[in-house]
């Protein structure tokens, strides 16, 4: 086109480009419409929103509000758009509103909506859809109901992605029973729940438990002839193995194979979970064969998985070979693959094994977080190496990582369980001034090194401040405390204390 004599118009580039933008090339036509303007074509409101409509879809809404800026510069009139425009007026609008919607920019999105209306350009369903998603992407469910009934007012009636977008919000916040009075309003407003409506309520009776419920929801599913898909399967199977009723979940991968729904990734990686967290790697590693047996690709979380499960039963052979196999495949090892690993070698002992491993991941790209050294410094004291622990905590700032509560927790219970309790003690004096705050595991472990050290004054003292705090005493500290009362007797302030305990 660009060689052609004469030149196409500019209608001749639009449509073009529009094709193009239809394919989802964004980044293509932001390329050639900036090329235009030297062969002489600039200025026309087609092209202009269609470069527009580009950015917002790149979340570039950015760049998208400098290009309205610039029609309205040019004086065309967003609202009168010239017959051969590919993109109307609405959908102008509406492209630059989903766009910050996406990028959860939801005052910019109000504004423009009022800008919209202010110019007598009427919202459309697909400008309230991208409104009410955002809301309840944000959490603003009840804003998002609001906005539901403004537009049945205003005669526009919601369909299955407005109502579905807001039961997701609902479902999100917990707020079942009102999931439930929109699913029914929904379907006496003649809307038909579809299969992604379904599985976003299956998705939530999942999670809160009511599995009962859920598989009943299934059921009616089929009968309305919406089958359910992978996604849907996968929330059942998910929460089966929350509760680790695994018997159940495979009754559900027998199920979604009958009705002719292929498990995925996703599927087996769920059950390789459930398995390896009730400690039955062996169910696991089965899964993982017929996982390959089916043609599908295990991923990092597939791997990740199975080294934490193997590592928690002190098969660190197997996880090695994981580890190797993962490599050959050219999947990056990530965090939770290497602290799995690590945590393994510390409880079997190995100490220096995990720190030629700690030295390599510091040689390397991969850079430790405080996830890692925390495991490493719960095995040395575990260890009774409390020397190399300490070293290590000391070592910290230099590797650009602040010691968090666990850190200091951790550390808190090698110098308890060492005897070291002046040390303890100084450290949670300090933990507060380094920004790092005392929970109720920092108290009861101090607390507890205390009474067994017969310090009791100081035990005293700092369970009074845990209460003051807020927190509780765990069975342990209740146990040794109840001690040093019926040994020593109470006086009012312990009996005060042992009430709020």
């Amino acid at each position: 086109m660009i060689k052609a004599s004469p030149l196409p118009s500019s209608g001749d580039f639009s449509l073009l480009l529009g094709a193009i933008v239809r394919m989802k090339h964004y980044s293509t036509v932001i390329r050639l419409i900036e090329r235009l303007p030297s062969l002489g074509i600039e200025g026309d409101v087609a092209l202009l929103t269609i470069w527009m409509n580009c950015f917002c879809r790149l979340k570039r809404v950015d760049l998208g509000l400098s290009i309205l800026g610039r029609i309205f510069k040019l004086g065309f009139h967003i609202d009168v758009v010239a017959s051969n425009t590919l993109i109307d007026d609405v959908v102008t609008y509406n492209s630059l509103i989903h766009g910050l919607c996406n990028v959860g920019q939801l005052e910019d999105a109000l504004t423009l909506l009022k800008e919209m209306t202010s110019r007598a350009i009427q919202p459309d369903l697909a400008t309230y859809n991208s409104l009410v998603h955002c809301l309840c992407n944000l959490g603003q469910w009840k804003d998002a109901t609001v906005l539901l009934e403004k537009m049945t007012k205003a005669g526009i009636e919601p369909d299955v992605v407005t109502y579905t977008s807001v039961i997701q919000g609902v479902c999100n916040s917990g707020q079942l029973t009102e999931a439930r009075r929109l699913q029914s309003h929904m379907v006496q407003s003649r809307v038909m729940p579809n299969v992604r409506t379904f599985t976003v309520l299956v998705d939530a009776y999942c999670k809160e438990g009511m599995l009962v419920e859920a598989e009943a929801l299934v059921d009616q599913m089929i009968q309305l002839g919406k089958m359910p898909d992978s996604v849907t399967y996968n929330a059942l199977l998910n929460g089966y193995c929350f509760q680790n009723r695994m018997d159940d979940a495979m009754a559900v991968l027998n199920l979604m194979v009958e009705r002719g729904c292929s498990p995925n990734v996703i599927s087996y990686n769920t059950l390789i979970n459930g398995y390896c967290k009730g400690k039955r790697v062996d169910k696991s590693k089965i899964l993982f064969q017929e996982m390959l047996e089916r043609g599908l690709n295990p991923n990092v979380i597939t791997y990740s998985t199975l080294v934490y499960g193997f590592c928690q039963v002190g098969n660190l052979e197997a996880a090695v070979e994981l580890i190797n196999e993962m490599q050959s495949r050219n999947l990056f090892l990530d965090h939770y693959t290497l602290n799995a690993f690590l945590d393994g070698l510390c409880k079997t002992q190995q100490i220096d094994k995990a720190m030629i491993l700690l030295r390599k991941m510091e040689d390397s790209k991969f850079i430790p977080n405080i996830v890692t050294y925390n495991i490493l410094i719960n095995g040395m004291c575990n260890a009774g190496k409390l020397d190399d622990a300490k070293g290590l905590v000391n070592c910290l700032h230099a590797r650009g990582l602040q010691p968090d509560v666990w850190t200091c927790n951790i550390l808190m219970h090698g110098l308890c369980k060492g005897g070291c309790t002046e040390e303890a003690y100084q450290l949670l004096k300090e933990m507060e001034g380094n920004g790092c705050f005392p929970d109720g595991v920092t108290y009861n472990t101090i607390i507890q090194g205390l009474l067994r050290n017969n310090e009791n004054t100081r035990a005293t003292q700092l369970v009074g401040e845990m209460v003051e705090r807020g927190f509780s005493a765990d069975v342990a500290t209740m146990e040794l405390w109840v001690k040093y009362l019926v040994t020593n007797g109470t006086s009012s302030f312990t009996r005060r204390t042992l009430h709020c305990l």
